[in-house]
């Protein structure tokens, strides 16, 4: 299952590009201003967490007036940002979860969107592991199926157990197993170096391993999540290597910047 091949060879971009969350950063506008904003700055495309409080067609025409490229959005994660489970693994919300692919289709659809991340949720309590990563692999093979037709490429991402205990996929094998268990084409790994460097290190040889497997890319330094320059990641030579390996894909910041 090789979605990051076809994603990557479908981008027709000889070199990466950087695109910037609208969700994280630019929070000093109001949300539908920021798309402006990011072109301001200079970039033409814009990952976005989670659009749902704004109708789909809003957000798509402020991005479209700005001539950003909708590079990515969340499917909705249920209360996983208010500290609950979460949606994607967690047994019994498969009808909700379905609800929420649906949504998201919606703003895919509405703005041209061809990659979706999925957050596989944290364990809930009482529950086997085991069952929880068989819910994750049916939903993201119904997700994978679901927006196939639309030539979505459906991404889980591995997050760092330490923002958020109990998280399902905390590795980057983690996550590459959960979306074989899929088995579907279009299914690939969103792999943000932030997280990575927490629970793994070894970025650079982390990008090589899996770069086949990979649909976007995301960073922020670490400690802190702040911009690339303030922790202890060597960010010239990691994007070094990024060019070096041929990736053309986005190149998602995603930090906290201190003004």
């Amino acid at each position: 299952h090789r979605g990051g091949d076809a994603v990557r060879a479908g981008l027709g971009a000889a070199v990466p590009r950087f695109s910037i969350n609208v969700s994280m950063m630019l929070q000093e506008y109001d949300f539908l201003d920021r798309f402006a904003a990011a072109a301001d700055l200079g970039f033409k495309g814009v990952d976005i967490q989670f659009p749902y409080d704004h109708p789909a067609e809003r957000v798509a025409e402020r991005a479209r007036a700005a001539g950003v490229e909708a590079v990515l959005l969340n499917v909705p994660a249920g209360d996983l940002q208010a500290g609950g489970d979460g949606l994607a693994g967690v047994p019994g919300r498969q009808a909700e979860f379905h609800v929420a692919v649906r949504q998201a289709q919606d703003y895919c659809r509405a703005l041209d969107c061809k990659r979706v991340n999925v957050l596989a949720g944290r364990l809930p309590a009482g529950v086997q592991r085991r069952d929880c990563l068989k819910v994750l692999s049916d939903n993201l093979a119904c997700a994978a199926e679901t927006l196939a037709a639309d030539g979505v490429t459906v991404m889980a991402e591995t997050i760092n157990g330490r923002d958020v205990p109990r998280f399902l996929l905390q590795t980057t094998e983690d996550t590459i197993a959960a979306l074989d268990a899929a088995g579907k084409s279009n299914l690939a790994v969103q792999f943000d170096f932030y997280h990575r460097q927490i629970m793994q290190g070894d970025l650079i040889p982390g990008l090589e391993r899996h770069l086949s497997r990979i649909a976007h890319l995301q960073f922020a330094d670490t400690p802190g999540r702040g911009a690339p320059g303030s922790g202890e990641i060597n960010f010239p030579n990691l994007f070094a290597a990024i060019d070096r390996l041929g990736y053309a894909g986005w190149v998602g910041a995603e930090y906290r910047p201190v003004g």
